[in-house]
């Protein structure tokens, strides 16, 4: 199994980094949790075909995590005709809002059916769906405003926090690879976590992958043995 990081920086692309999102490649194949604007030129980057990806699961609908999907589709469409069927998840909403994007940059591309099935799962904390071959478990993330839900992932042995405040009970238990947020490089707030507060509280993980990094925390943090500070296209091989 490798994971890769499609991008390590946070909203604000902080020290020209690009969106954090992570691609997968495992015995059934790649997935890509969450796609940002930036995702599809790391696939590039990488000499990936977009059309590898099986799934995509997305932690939650803010627009540096949401942002790529349009131009995952019309490269899709236009470029490598594809037909393969594409898995996606994501909280209550994602159908809507991936649809909304995908009318909002390419409008006449949306007025026509998709040339291969995208099948969207909706989950809600506390659920879990098998898709793709793999069991995904959604945990609630400390990040958005009630009604929106952000996301924490399980998917098999990978732990994913998505953007989240604080690490929800149970997400790590068993995982042999923690992906995880740090923005700050100071405590965590409602919204994000810090490496302050996180260091003092690592989970009994083997190995810790930080993304989703502010300009300061990338520059500051001195991460202990097994914890490792990703730049974009960073991979580890588990």
């Amino acid at each position: 199994m490798k994971v890769t990081a499609l991008g390590s920086g946070d909203a604000f692309c902080s020290a020209g980094r690009g969106h954090t999102a992570w691609l997968v490649d495992d015995a059934l194949g790649a997935y890509a949790v969450d796609f940002g604007a930036t995702a599809l030129l790391a696939l590039k980057r990488l000499g990936r075909a977009p059309e590898e990806i099986g799934a995509i699961h997305f932690t939650h609908l803010h627009g540096d995590h949401i942002g790529g999907w349009p131009f995952l589709l019309v490269d899709a469409v236009c470029r490598a005709a594809r037909r393969a069927p594409l898995v996606v998840s994501g909280p209550k909403g994602t159908a809507r809002r991936l649809q909304s994007l995908w009318e909002a940059c390419y409008a006449s591309a949306a007025e026509r059916p998709l040339p291969f099935a995208v099948d969207v799962r909706e989950l809600e904390p506390g659920e879990q769906a098998e898709l793709a071959g793999r069991r995904v478990r959604a945990f609630r993330a400390q990040h958005m405003t009630p009604p929106h839900v952000a996301l924490s992932l399980r998917i098999g042995e990978l732990a994913f926090t998505g953007d989240t405040g604080s690490l929800p009970e149970g997400l790590c238990d068993g995982a042999q690879l923690l992906c995880a947020e740090c923005t700050y490089a100071g405590e965590s707030t409602g919204e994000h976590l810090g490496w302050q507060t996180l260091r003092s509280r690592l989970p009994p993980v083997s190995r810790i992958l930080l993304a989703h990094l502010g300009a300061e925390a990338r520059a500051s943090i001195a991460p202990p043995p097994g914890v490792q500070v990703c730049d974009d296209l960073a991979s580890v091989e588990l």
